[in-house]
């Protein structure tokens, strides 16, 4: 029994066809993981320039809630709301779908655990009317922040509403 010529092209060409396809997968694949981690890198170089510019005991305190909060100042506030910008900033790209669900959750946790202490829930009444154009951005903030000052130690874990 053997195959007519054409079927054999035909057969060839379905091959063709579904290696390149899935050659075209890979590189999508690849490219939205370089994607992210080159977005990794740049907020994490934002951060840490941010948190440079931080006062080392405003931000000290702020993630250790028995030390003693530094009096208002706006240098404080100004970090802050630099602080509150590079958080819009990727909660918007997450909005965008340009982070992954993974990515995501990793720096919410953190940005959670920031937005808790004391020193941002002191300047966010001070900052927050700098983000009153962006309702929902505005609302997530202030359920994590309500989330600790309820004392609802449960987790909020929101993704952002996809538009």
């Amino acid at each position: 029994m053997t195959l007519p010529s054409d079927v054999l092209v035909q057969l060839g060409q379905v091959g063709t066809l579904i290696l390149g396809s899935l050659g075209v997968w890979v590189a999508m694949f690849n490219q939205r993981r370089q994607l992210n981690a080159q977005m990794f890198i740049e907020m994490s170089r934002r951060f840490q320039d941010v948190l440079r510019m931080f006062p080392t005991e405003a931000w000290l305190a702020n993630r250790n809630p028995s030390a003693p909060l530094p009096p208002p100042s706006q240098e404080i506030t100004d970090c802050t709301l630099y602080c509150i910008q590079l958080i819009a900033d990727v909660y918007h790209l997450r909005q965008g779908r340009y982070i992954s669900k993974r990515l995501w959750s990793a720096w919410e946790r953190e940005i959670k655990h920031t937005l808790e202490g004391p020193v941002f829930q002191r300047e966010w009444k001070n900052v927050a009317v700098e983000f009153s154009h962006n309702g929902n951005f505005q609302r997530y903030l202030d359920t994590l922040m309500r989330a600790k000052s309820s004392g609802d130690d449960t987790g909020v874990i929101l993704g952002p509403s996809y538009p």
